[in-house]
């Protein structure tokens, strides 16, 4: 039984965790939002100096009534690497700030993530079914989206108690260890591979992009 369990903790928690972790990571540096590594330690104080870095901005512009924004010089989108300094990228990193970084913060924003998907589908699944399509939009609705955001914040701060709720979990101690294990693997793949395997990526993407872009059909003039 321990057997069993601990491998649907390695296939379904640290296998999706490492994954998640490079991804994440990797793209916190190459979009140059993060700086590189040397250990786990190493990338816990980036994100620690990183979320001191914003606290003090805020608290300066808050003094001098007044937000600066950064401009970002956009390469031409053929050359730039996939999801590099893209919108998207900002939204996940800052989540990720948000969340604390580190292991704790990579399971909340994995967490999170899951339960923002998981609701969307539902909500796409209520509008394709139309004989329960019921929809009015009013006060009490912009409310209940408001405190139904917060339940999702509070939910994946509270990640080891969610998790359960979406996959089988017959012993906590070794799903969490085997999250804990892929945390460090992603980590620690992203130190060694992880240029290699963006670019793989990168590359990869382009090409599919290229071909989609061929196979669009010409609008005659």
């Amino acid at each position: 039984m321990i057997i069993i369990e601990t491998i649907r903790a390695i296939v379904f928690g640290a296998l999706p965790i490492a994954c998640f972790t490079f991804l994440t990571v990797q793209w916190s540096i190459v979009s140059g939002r993060l700086p590189r590594f040397s250990d786990v330690k190493d990338l816990q104080a980036q994100f620690k100096k990183k979320r001191d870095e914003i606290k003090q901005a805020k608290k300066l512009a808050k003094q001098n009534k007044q937000f600066e924004e950064t401009k970002i010089e956009q390469e031409h989108q053929e050359n730039e690497p996939f999801f590099h300094k893209r919108k998207g990228g900002d939204l996940l990193y800052n989540k990720l700030l948000f969340f604390g970084g580190g292991f704790y913060g990579t399971m909340a924003l994995f967490t999170y993530m899951i339960i923002e998907v998981v609701e969307i589908l539902a909500f796409f699944g209520k509008i394709i079914d139309v004989t329960h399509w019921q929809f009015t939009f009013s006060i009490q609705f912009l409310v209940d989206l408001f405190v139904n955001s917060i339940m999702n914040i509070v939910a994946a701060f509270i990640w080891f108690q969610t998790l359960p709720k979406y996959v089988d979990v017959n012993n906590g101690f070794i799903w969490i260890a085997a999250a804990y294990l892929g945390y460090l693997g992603g980590v620690h793949f992203t130190q060694l591979k992880g240029d290699e395997a963006w670019q793989f990526l990168s590359t990869g993407l382009q090409k599919i992009k290229y071909k989609l872009g061929k196979k669009r059909p010409k609008l005659r003039s």
